[in-house]
């Protein structure tokens, strides 16, 4: 146990689980269950660094961080981070007989993390963070409203698209213990921490009333992200974005942050300079990082031609190590098998493998989430089966990491294109997960798996590989549906361009207005969405999938037939065999 001296005395933290339906089968609702939590999974996949921080190693507790080899490492940030804690105010040590009626203690909790170096896969720094343990926060007593925004991924990378096509300067910048820059919104009191003891007060009698934003709160992202956009609003004159509220403009500058990490972009690099400078004025503790290299966990590197690489080699490596394949030489050409499709295998043996499948499928989403949209189809097919995977979904995760080892080095590579504007690759599998013998177990095997692929200035912005949320009854239906999910995509990240262009800004369109080619390989769908007509076998269409059809009679969105063999998004539906999966990740990632 470390003690602190005086000057040393000094979200949610917990760790969370992906839990799942049991695989015993039962008549009281598990079919229903088990549908309700493949939506779910989904929908948690969509965020791919929340999903990919809940799954991976090296977050801990304090108790098992204390257990590590490197335990005196954590030690140290145990430390540091009480001392950092102190020295900035961020609480009061008051007695619990002192804390008013209706109010009692909240738990602490220590997230230990070893951070490491996204391209050799090194551990270059420990940290531990203090939380509140906000699961047991009571609503209306402290806490209120949650939702806090972070910029999204399309957003990013069309900044950087921007970047590159206009010869802007970027610069990255790190809020310093960003939570706590921020006043508390509610009257909290925790609970001493673990690991620490205070001279003259024991953790029976004492507690902290906390000042300042701590880590852990319900509301603590929320509470963060409107007070530094009061200060970049109120106080530095930005606007903010109305399609993207982690966007800002002011000027010949544009910011975008996610949540403690930003980047701020100008076409005079010296604007970015005195940016920084304001930041700190307006009592922001802040790190300048000089030109991004390293953000939310990808690499980026900006080539002699200008061209960036997004890269996550490190990630990777961990993905090659966990499966045990560091020493191998066993290596594949695709992510997975074109022969056979993944399903339940509820008659096979439970997995039983030399790595943690959830651990690992973390790992996988956000690195297809981010950088590898090559295998977003497989990774997404064995996700669906994390609550109960069974040795065939093991085996097909090595599929997976076998085929990353062979392509380690490969990511996204943007060289845009000043010729073209949006371009949307929609597909979708009509029924291809169907399975006779696990479909009275596992009903999403009547559903079709859509995918699409956005690409602005030749550069991909915007990918997914999903299970459609409802049963089609015809390759039309499937196709159309697919099309409705890809420009819910699509309109949002348009509306930025053009909100973009209306703040004084450069962008790639040549047309009056940012429009989007949408490309088809169904010709059924593309008549649907060009010509409304209800039709027998197609006016049961619910209304939902239709939200495009005004942009579509206004000329924004342009609808265009697609070969087969040409479509992209055919890979985010289905298996492919070699030749045609490495022409589509060939354009995929652009190399």
């Amino acid at each position: 146990m470390q003690e602190a001296t005086d000057s040393q005395a000094w979200g949610m933290g917990t760790k969370g689980y992906y839990m799942a339906a049991t695989a015993a089968l039962d008549d009281g609702g598990l079919l229903t269950q088990r549908h309700d939590e493949h939506l779910a999974l989904q929908d948690r996949m969509s965020h791919p660094i929340a999903f990919h921080a809940e799954m991976v190693g090296d977050i801990m507790y304090y108790h098992q961080a204390m257990r590590q080899d490197d335990a005196a490492e954590f030690e140290k940030a145990v430390v540091k981070e009480i001392n950092g804690h102190v020295d900035n105010g961020h609480w009061q040590l008051i007695r619990k007989s002192e804390i008013p009626d209706g109010h009692s203690t909240v738990p602490s909790v220590w997230s230990m993390r070893r951070k490491r170096d996204l391209t050799t896969n090194e551990i270059k720094k420990y940290k531990a963070r203090l939380n509140v343990h906000g699961g047991k926060q009571t609503y209306g007593v402290n806490y209120f409203e949650t939702y806090a925004p972070v910029v999204t991924w399309f957003a990013i990378r069309l900044m950087i698209v921007f970047g590159i096509t206009f010869g802007w300067t970027l610069k990255q910048i790190d809020f310093v213990m960003a939570y706590p820059q921020a006043p508390i919104e509610c009257d909290l009191y925790m609970d001493l921490p673990h690991g620490i003891s205070v001279k003259g007060a024991s953790a029976k009698d004492y507690a902290l009333k906390l000042l300042a934003n701590v880590y852990g709160q319900k509301q603590g992202g929320r509470v963060w992200n409107e007070y530094l956009t009061a200060k970049l609003v109120d106080e530095l004159g930005f606007v903010q974005s109305q399609v993207d509220q982690c966007v800002f403009y002011r000027g010949s500058t544009i910011f975008i942050c996610y949540t403690d990490d930003g980047i701020a972009m100008d076409i005079n690099g010296k604007n970015l300079d005195s940016f920084v400078q304001e930041l700190r004025d307006a009592k922001l503790k802040v790190d300048d990082m000089g030109h991004p290299n390293d953000y939310v966990g990808v690499n980026l590197q900006q080539q002699s031609d200008g061209t960036f690489h997004f890269v996550q080699t490190g990630l990777i490596d961990q993905v090659i190590a966990d499966c045990g394949l560091s020493n191998s030489t066993k290596k594949k050409q695709v992510p997975a098998k074109s022969s056979k499709i993944l399903t339940a295998h509820l008659d096979s043996p439970k997995f039983d493998g030399p790595f943690n499948y959830r651990s690992v499928i973390g790992k996988l989403n956000y690195l297809a989430q981010t950088t590898r949209p090559d295998i977003m189809y497989a990774v997404h097919s064995c996700a669906k089966y994390s609550s109960d995977p069974r040795k065939e979904h093991g085996a097909a995760v090595m599929d997976i990491a076998m085929y990353l080892k062979s392509t380690r080095t490969i990511g996204l590579k943007f060289k845009p294109d000043p010729s073209r504007g949006f371009e949307d690759y929609v597909d979708a599998d009509f029924c291809g997960n169907w399975n006779h013998i696990e479909a009275p177990t596992d009903p999403s095997t009547a559903k079709s798996r859509a995918g699409w692929i956005v690409f602005y200035a030749g550069c991909p912005i915007i990918w997914a590989s999903r299970l459609e949320t409802q049963v089609a009854l015809s390759t039309t239906e499937a196709e159309y549906i697919a099309l409705s999910m890809s420009l819910r995509d699509v309109i949002p990240a348009m509306e930025l361009v053009a909100e973009v262009r209306s703040k004084g800004f450069p962008v790639l369109c040549k047309e009056p207005y940012v429009y989007c080619k949408v490309f088809e390989d169904n010709s059924g769908a593309l008549e649907l969405a060009r010509l409304p007509k209800f039709r027998p076998r197609t006016k049961h269409i619910n209304v939902c999938w239709h939200h495009f059809r005004a942009y579509a009679r206004a000329g924004t969105l342009k609808f265009f037939p697609c070969d087969s063999a040409d479509m992209t998004a055919d890979a985010l539906t289905k298996p492919l065999p070699q030749n045609s999966f490495v022409k589509h990740r060939t354009k995929m990632l652009g190399h």
